[in-house]
């Protein structure tokens, strides 16, 4: 996604520099980093001196240009404006690629700390505690359910049968994962605060951008649809096919995204109200991140606290019932 960034980018600049498209793919060819964008920005401008269309040729090349760059592309080549559509799919790649490193780096730590807390109680149960089943048994105590249960799941727990317990789980938590993205409605979705958030910037923001470059809004929510499948989007362009307002095909979303909508309608500048409504949302969607971090990190360190002390506990029963006795 930075290199598809950063390679729109540099050929928009190029052609606001005045240089023709064919020279402005010439160029890149020689000096883009990365070797796929090389050879296709040689192919496109060999295409181009043969007649074919720059979008048109972008199917050739669908692992490097998604359906929405070619999408765009497009409707940016048969109206006239490909500048502006270039500048569009930079921008919008450029807050992707921020946005999902963020995300990154909030997930990072916490999944980073309880990784490691896993393994150490899965060596634990491994080395350790086999150590304090032996111990016990030499004393004689009494060895409470819990500490039992313990040495039950340590002698149980082979690297093999770990295996395949961790790939059934990992299986079963994708198809949920898979069967909620896949059937979960925009209402529900819409009161999630950071999913919820993070839809409706988008669409706010790719409707925006191809409204403003000029296009219909059909084409603005065409494109909306395609970057975010279970966003507002779908539903919105199904409404206006059928002749409603925008206001009125965004129902079931939140009250600020069709307050800002009505606004525009009102005053005939919807895409200039869609772009404060993108503003908006792109700030709520920072104080959604900032609030996810400090409520992860934290969470994180107390699940681990949390799973180390109760180990420590159940394993020094038998010896505090030992120390009662004494």
């Amino acid at each position: 996604m930075k290199d598809l960034a950063l390679f729109t980018r540099q050929l928009a600049a190029m052609l606001r520099g005045g240089l023709p498209l064919v020279e402005s793919l010439n160029q890149l060819e020689q000096v883009f980093p990365h070797k796929g964008y090389k050879r296709a920005a040689g192919e496109l401008g060999l295409g181009l001196t043969l007649g074919y269309g720059f979008s048109q040729q972008l199917v050739n090349f669908s692992r490097l240009f998604p359906v929405f760059y070619r999408a765009v592309a497009q409707i940016g080549e048969t109206g006239d404006s490909l500048l502006p559509a270039l500048d569009t799919l930079a921008e919008y790649y450029s807050d992707r690629e921020k946005i999902k490193n963020r995300l990154l780096r909030i997930m990072f730590y916490p999944l980073l700390l309880i990784g490691v807390a896993l393994g150490s109680g899965i060596i634990a149960l491994w080395y350790v505690v086999p150590g304090f089943s032996s111990l016990y048994g030499v004393l004689g105590t009494e060895i409470p359910a819990a500490t039992r249960l313990v040495f039950t799941a340590a002698k149980a727990v082979t690297p093999t049968r770990l295996l395949a317990a961790a790939i059934i789980l990992a299986a079963l938590l994708g198809t949920a994962v898979w069967l909620f993205a896949k059937r979960v409605q925009w209402r529900t979705l819409a009161k999630v605060p950071l999913a919820g958030t993070l839809y409706c910037y988008w669409f706010c923001k790719v409707t925006a951008m191809i409204a403003s470059a000029g296009h219909t809004l059909e084409q603005a929510l065409s494109m909306a649809a395609a970057v975010s499948r279970r966003g507002p989007a779908p539903a919105a362009l199904t409404a206006i096919r059928e002749g409603s307002s925008l206001y009125s095909a965004l129902e079931g979303s939140p009250g600020v995204l069709r307050s800002f909508v009505a606004q525009g309608e009102r005053t005939g500048e919807l895409p200039v109200a869609l772009t404060k409504a993108a503003e908006y949302y792109g700030q709520r969607l920072e104080e959604s991140m900032d609030n996810f971090q400090r409520l992860l990190e934290p969470l994180s360190v107390l699940i681990v606290g949390g799973m180390v002390a109760a180990m420590l506990l159940v394993l020094m029963l038998p010896v505090l019932q030992l120390a009662r006795v004494f």
